[in-house]
């Protein structure tokens, strides 16, 4: 016979497991999803168009790539290089296919497509690639299986499309978790803990902008010291800021004002930049996702691909 002690902890623990299932598995609103597949494939087109200028050097023998007895042990052996006469196939079947993402048409096909582009550009040059691409494959393929917010149905009891909760959950937690490993990597094997100089060292080196070398003329370095601090204590506590509904508000813009910095101080982390700050869209009220819907007019595309889809 089992004690009642036991039982009262298995029954606890039950109910904990049934309250995070539902949690995340509940029927919510699409529009989360929906809107956050718009503006991460539209950061992937700008990062692409960025790279395409050099696309030579980026994807042919051309340029500089790592091989199979360079590449690190634990990556994948390189993809093979394109020819230069497929640059321009390539270029249209990458941008056609964005774009076929970001306005809905035939969405369901062209993101598996766009997910193969990512894929291949990751795998054939990893050099360039780097954590921001990994990030593209990970955020298309959840995309490409969830359906991005158009894979909806009206469930009974409820007026209005409703989809599993599982895709933003997924990446809600990727961000939360991004930002704590990120602040307690530079504690653990940094030193942001006993140097309060390292942010001003970091900004000296090659990533180092304009404006960066112009506050390093004007700023005291005890001020590069709370930022630094200031940086550290929000990819800590981000997962408290962003999860408590009190707090997100003052969160979402601590992230903004962070990633701005980034921004302007890190050479070419623009892109990195944009492309975090497109999950800030997963945490906004669905009150203020239509309003934005609307202003944009974005509804126009979905219904209408879900329209050619039906028929």
């Amino acid at each position: 016979m089992k004690s009642p002690l036991y039982q009262l902890g298995f029954d606890r623990l039950e109910h904990l497991s049934s309250r995070v299932l539902d949690f995340w598995f509940e029927a919510i609103d699409p529009i989360r999803l929906r809107v956050f597949e718009q503006v991460f494939t539209s950061t992937f087109l700008i990062y692409v168009l960025h790279r395409f200028q050099y696309a030579r050097e980026w994807l042919t023998p051309y340029g500089f790539h790592l091989t199979p007895n360079t590449a690190p042990r634990h990556l994948f052996d390189p993809f093979p290089l394109l020819p230069e006469a497929a640059l321009l196939p390539f270029g249209f079947l990458m941008f056609g296919s964005i774009l076929a993402v970001i306005l809905g048409w035939r969405r369901n096909l062209f993101i598996w497509v766009v997910l193969g582009c990512a894929v291949y550009v990751q795998h054939a040059d990893f050099a360039t690639a780097f954590v921001k691409n990994n990030l593209y494959i990970f955020g298309f393929s959840l995309l490409a299986c969830s359906g991005g917010g158009r894979c909806s149905k009206v469930l009974s009891g409820l007026d209005r499309p409703t989809q599993s909760a599982w895709g933003v959950r997924t990446l809600q937690a990727s961000l939360l978790i991004q930002y704590f490993t990120a602040g307690t990597c530079k504690i653990i094997h940094g030193d942001w803990l006993t140097c309060p100089d390292a942010l001003w060292t970091h900004v000296q080196g090659i990533y180092r902008t304009d404006f960066a070398a112009f506050l390093l003329r004007v700023l005291p370095k005890d001020a590069w010291s709370v930022g630094m601090y200031s940086a550290l204590f929000f990819e800590l506590f981000a997962v408290v800021m962003f999860t408590n509904r009190r707090t997100r508000r003052f969160g979402l813009l601590f992230g903004l004002g962070f990633h701005l910095m980034i921004m302007l101080l890190m050479h070419n982390l623009v892109y990195f930049s944009i492309q975090m700050v497109c999950f800030y869209v997963l945490f906004l009220r669905v009150s203020t996702l239509r309003r934005l819907e609307a202003i944009l007019n974005l509804n126009r595309f979905w219904s209408g691909s879900r329209a050619r889809a039906d028929t």
